[in-house]
């Protein structure tokens, strides 16, 4: 029986999550590969991505060694290689700190530090009122040699929320420089270092005197460390997966389908070909499945919109399609970058909002793309360009506007309004009235782009045996096939619907696994009213 008190939806505490017997995705193999040497490491992975707890779990293990660790794959190597002993944290988390400038961010982390010393009892010279944070950090350190851990995690967060004052910002960088370099002469009298964060920043600026240091993202044996794989999802979840199906009366494999379309996805390296779930999503999600696959990413700020945008803002005259599929090469996916300079590619895969595809090519080898991982990816990544690239920016309201009608209109079964919503996408998310009615694909993908950003299950040139269909738009029970034709002249009108009734038809589209209902619609847009002029249900 399912126990929804399990999932751990708002726990970061490693212990806490064990002592109340919730739900703990056992990749402790993996942590161990990562921590049994002593060398400093650091893993980016975007928001909600599960990095707090990870540092929390290392807390616990360095602390207690395996107390909270029974049954665990990590027990039994961790006894046998550090025999029982334990060590002094240092556990720092730059995202829980009150500051507005550099200087309050000291006193905050210093604060910190002295707590540490306090309640952990350590032994330390006195610590002088003069003394900054990176000082206090040295003297724990050097006087405690081979005693300590240091854990930091999000320590990029002063960075990314001064985005928008460049000497504030440069501020933060110099003394995040200066901090790691107070520590670097006692980097060897630590038993391990661990970082986090989100982005990758320039190894010039801020972990340059961290020049061993380990990045754990670009071995591809760490890519599963965070996140969810399928079969994650089939052993610790199952039952949450079925009383999801039962709350929206679907059977279970359906909803691993859409949890996998709205959720899944993300691929951390090259060579390692598994994909993962969102933690932060999926726990959302199956902790009230009575609200349907909600965006739960951009609802909940998953990965810095005010650093996408900025990116956005520096691409405007590349076309929405262009950055949804861009091909790159492995050492553009895992450079460092400087957000003040001109911004790559990079942070939209390390923001989360990109991924890893992989595809053959002509040469008889592989191409690497960056993809959104997911629908709730899209969805999010689509309503950043339309708010920075337009002219005259749509706000949330509009958004909501759509989302709400189509969802309604797609679960009512109301074609006259959908149709009513499709012409009204047209009008609005075009870029002018000669770009968006020049063809009937970009009129489709203006209409497709609509239903994504709304969170809803929409694919292009779906491919069956006979042919491709222009737009499929697949819901829990049902599936929604569409053939766009664009009239140039009016007297053309109903011969192109006969034309896409036929092709709809003849071609069988949307006669695919897993069967459902299937309600196909031939659609003709008029180019001269720059609306849809004709369209038919075909059942």
């Amino acid at each position: 029986m399912q126990n929804p008190e399990r999932l751990p939806t708002s726990n970061n505490r490693f212990e806490d999550l064990r002592n109340s017997n919730q739900i703990y995705v056992d990749h402790t193999d993996l942590l161990y590969e990562a921590v049994r040497f002593k060398r400093p490491a650091f893993l980016s992975r975007p928001r909600r991505f599960g990095k707090s707890l990870l540092v929390s779990t290392l807390e616990s293990l360095f602390s207690k060694g395996t107390e909270f660790f029974h049954g665990l794959k990590i027990e039994k190597l961790w006894e046998e290689s550090e025999k029982g002993r334990t060590y002094k944290v240092i556990h720092l988390d730059f995202s829980s700190l009150t500051y507005s400038d550099k200087n309050e961010f000291d006193f905050r982390l210093s604060e910190r530090l002295k707590d540490i010393i306090l309640t952990q009892q350590i032994k330390v010279r006195e610590i002088l009122p003069s003394d900054d944070a990176g000082t206090i950090l040295y003297k724990i350190v050097s006087d405690n040699p081979a005693q300590t851990v240091l854990l930091i995690d999000e320590y990029d967060y002063p960075l990314t929320h001064s985005l928008e004052n460049k000497e504030l910002f440069e501020s933060y960088r110099q003394y995040l420089q200066g901090f790691f370099g107070a520590i670097k002469g006692v980097t060897g009298d630590m038993r391990f270092i661990f970082i986090t964060g989100v982005g990758r920043f320039a190894k010039t600026s801020v972990f340059s005197q961290l020049n061993n240091l380990r990045d754990l993202g670009l071995e591809s044996k760490f890519a599963p460390l965070l996140g969810y794989t399928d079969d994650d999802m089939h052993q610790y979840f199952d039952e949450y997966v079925e009383n999801a199906a039962k709350t929206l009366n679907i059977s279970k494999e359906e909803c691993y389908s859409q949890i996998k379309s709205h959720y899944d996805g993300y691929r951390f390296h090259v060579d390692n070909e598994t994909t993962l779930h969102s933690p932060w999503s999926v726990l959302n999600f199956l902790s009230a499945p009575e609200v349907g696959f909600k965006n739960f990413w951009y609802e909940t700020g998953g990965a810095y919109p005010t650093l996408i945008s900025k990116y956005i803002r520096n691409i405007q005259k590349t076309p929405l399609e262009s950055i949804l599929k861009i091909k790159c090469g492995p050492q553009t996916i895992n450079q460092f970058y400087d957000y003040f300079d001109v911004t790559p590619l990079s942070i939209l895969y390390q923001t989360g909002y990109l991924t890893i595809r992989t595809e053959a090519n002509d040469l008889g080898g592989q191409s690497i793309f960056l993809v959104p991982p997911n629908l709730e990816v899209h969805s999010s990544l689509v309503q950043l360009y339309y708010r920075d690239v337009r002219k005259d920016s749509l706000d949330d309201d509009t958004f909501y506007d759509f989302s709400s009608a189509l969802r309604s209109n797609f679960n009512n079964l109301d074609y006259k309004a959908l149709i009513k919503v499709f012409s009204a996408a047209l009008n609005t998310f075009g870029y002018d009235d000669n770009e968006a009615f020049k063809s009937e694909h970009y009129c489709r993908d203006i209409v497709y782009f609509t239903l994504t950003l709304s969170g809803i299950n929409a694919q292009r040139e779906v491919i069956s045996a006979d042919g491709r269909a222009d737009l499929v738009v697949e819901l829990t029970d049902k599936r929604f096939v569409f053939e766009f034709k664009l009239a140039k002249t009016k007297s053309s009108e109903d011969k192109l619907l006969k034309e896409a009734e036929n092709q709809i038809v003849d071609k069988r589209y949307g006669e695919i696994l897993p069967l459902k209902d299937l309600i196909r619609i031939p659609v003709v847009i008029s180019s001269e009213n720059k609306a849809i002029a004709l369209w038919k249900v075909v059942e």
